[in-house]
């Protein structure tokens, strides 16, 4: 049983502990620009900037309806014409579309995110105790119930642009992995996993 407990106990220490750092490191270290920013800078510096998705939205309106009068007129003129997404104001209705998209996949994802860390903690809190009150293997089956949540959603976003909410969601990770990375701490010393016995 210990050997197990043991074995459990250090793969969540090291998946949580690579994952913190991980974190960190995308939210205050990694490079976020490229010297091919300059050519598209004004609009991504304004996707950046945004403090919310209402105001990304108040920014895609009135392109997406200069879009909308642009296709309307060019169709006018001829019903099979194409239209290239690399032009204006196709390129920045494209980018403000992929943008809002993203915000609210990250609100979603943070959601998520606190929802089922919350379910995590409440299962490695009862593993504690049913291991030591009710019954050992309900523990450990709950400790790694629990301890498994953590770990999945905690675990890296490697797609993102730079947003606030994506920032969010990197600081919520990071936080998430901290508390648990103190909670394992506390089992481990609770159900004293690494203590040998004295002979």
């Amino acid at each position: 049983m210990k050997a197990l407990l043991k074995t459990l106990a250090i793969v969540a220490c090291v998946f949580l502990l690579v994952q913190t750092v991980r974190h960190a490191y995308v939210l205050w270290l990694e490079p976020r620009t490229s010297v091919l920013d300059k050519y598209d800078q004004p609009l991504k510096d304004t996707i950046a900037a945004a403090a919310s998705l209402d105001e990304l939205v108040r920014r895609y309106d009135p392109v997406r309806k200069e879009v909308d009068r642009v296709k309307a007129k060019r169709r006018a003129a001829d019903p099979k014409v194409a239209f290239d997404d690399d032009q204006e104001p196709f390129k920045s209705e494209s980018a403000l579309r992929e943008a809002i998209s993203s915000w609210e996949e990250r609100a979603k994802e943070v959601r998520e995110l606190r929802l089922y860390s919350l379910v995590g903690f409440i299962f490695a809190a009862a593993g504690v105790a049913f291991y030591r009150k009710v019954n050992r293997w309900l523990g450990i089956t709950l400790l790694i119930a629990g301890f498994s949540e953590a770990v999945y959603w905690t675990s890296p976003t490697f797609l993102g642009t730079s947003t606030r909410e994506f920032d969010r969601l990197l600081v919520n990770k990071l936080v998430i992995s901290l508390v648990f990375l103190a909670a394992l701490g506390l089992a481990i010393h609770w159900l004293d996993v690494f203590r040998e016995k004295k002979k």
